[in-house]
């Protein structure tokens, strides 16, 4: 086989970039070969078994998305005997080297360094459907030679590229992001609805909000989370659809049709409106034309409101969706019914919510808040584990016995 090719340099190692269709690939490379990093063979075995079950969403990924792409895979080559032949050329007096044509004579053996779920997704994608066959992806070749210290190279090749690898961040996922329907949703949503347009959703990766950010409603990263669990009720009203969570994160892997995207838009709106109408303070700050329409809602030294929390504001939103789901009620019935009973000031969830001695939010209660906010709409609708991991956290934090905790959460939150 003949592949042109571009030749590199980076410290000691040389490389080549190249394409190769999904065919080639799926004949020339083999995960086994891999067992050359390794004398030992439980560590060829641990390697062997760090494959996972994702191959099979990258299969899927392909055979969904017509307009499927990768980055470059990395692979390593030994035995055989690659020739390169370089082809020089000059354009306007300048002479180009390092293109060319890499030989394989087919007696190479060449392993995934870095891609070895994309190489295993496009083998399973291809024994289900051959359609992509000629399809190319970009692979990086390396040299592997099989000595002790040509073992340590690719060893260490191989960890850097994994090690070293930074995870897309969760804020550039929902800002481009075309078949995830939540981000799809969310990203419409700040452009076109009036609680979020403008500067009102803090862009950012973190789901916190700076202390002197007297502008923003909320961040982007929570609003997310908010319509994630919107988005479980929207498929459970419906579709009659009750997903777990690893089928509700490949429900969203895959881009709905536009009439799914539309209809959960407009549920999504219908929500923010009722939202809108029973929270006056929600009103008021879209009314607040000045530069800081926040500032009432989120003083420095004081708690403010729970809305204008990120803390506050995803777990009421957790609880308003599961209570859609469990019971008969609407999302009138039920935001209204929150809006009479649930206390926004967040200095009135002392210790909870809100450190007074240190003026200060407490950001690892919202689990404990979420289960106070149920418990306080409906006693009934938290099940037992619920009520023990709610009682278990209350007398933690206050330093209470649980007999008293217990007593504590029935006096002040059980079905107002």
């Amino acid at each position: 086989m003949i592949i042109p090719a571009i030749r590199g340099y980076i410290g000691t190692t040389v490389y080549y970039i190249a394409n190769l269709k999904f065919k080639d690939l799926a004949e020339l490379v083999n995960r086994r070969n891999s067992d050359e990093l390794y004398k030992s063979r439980p560590l060829k075995d641990a390697l062997q078994r760090s494959l996972t079950d994702n191959y099979l969403k990258i299969k899927e990924y392909i055979l969904s998305h017509p307009d499927h792409f990768f980055n470059a895979m990395v692979l390593a080559v030994y035995d055989g005997n690659p020739l390169w032949k370089e082809i020089r050329y000059d354009v306007d007096d300048v002479t180009y080297e390092h293109v060319g044509l890499l030989e394989l004579n087919g007696k190479e053996q060449i392993f995934p360094i870095d891609g070895q779920h994309r190489l295993e997704g496009i083998k399973a994608a291809l024994r289900e459907n051959d359609t992509y066959a000629n399809d190319t992806i970009p692979i990086i070749l390396i040299g592997h030679e099989c000595s002790p210290e040509g073992m340590t190279k690719s060893r260490r090749i191989f960890s850097i590229l994994n090690s070293y690898a930074k995870p897309v961040l969760k804020g550039d996922i929902i800002a481009l992001d075309e078949d995830d329907i939540v981000a799809i949703i969310t990203r419409e949503l700040l452009e076109t609805y009036p609680l979020f347009t403008g500067n009102r959703i803090k862009v950012s990766n973190t789901k916190s909000i700076p202390q002197n950010d007297k502008t923003s409603f909320t961040t982007l990263m929570t609003l997310y989370d908010c319509h994630d669990e919107l988005l479980k009720v929207f498929l459970y009203q419906t579709e009659d659809k009750k997903l777990s969570s690893d089928k509700f994160n490949d429900y969203k892997r895959t881009r709905p049709t536009d009439e799914t995207i539309d209809t959960f838009g407009d549920f999504t709106k219908t929500f923010w409106e009722v939202m809108m109408a029973n929270f006056e303070e929600l009103r008021t700050y879209i009314e607040d034309e000045s530069e800081t329409p926040a500032a009432t809602f989120r003083p420095n030294r004081e708690g403010g409101n729970l809305l204008f929390r990120p803390v506050g504001l995803y777990p009421l939103i957790l609880a308003i969706s599961r209570l859609l789901m469990q019971t008969h009620a609407s999302i009138d019935e039920v935001v209204a019914k929150y809006a009479l009973i649930v206390n926004r000031n967040v200095s009135t969830w002392e210790t909870i919510l809100w450190d007074n001695g240190a003026k200060k939010m407490v950001m690892r209660n919202g689990t404990l808040l979420y289960y106070l906010l149920v418990e306080m709409y409906d006693s009934h609708i938290l099940n037992e584990k619920e009520k023990s991991r709610m009682i278990d956290r209350y007398a933690l934090i206050f330093n209470i016995e649980r007999e008293h905790a217990e007593e504590a959460i029935k006096f002040r939150y059980s079905d107002r």
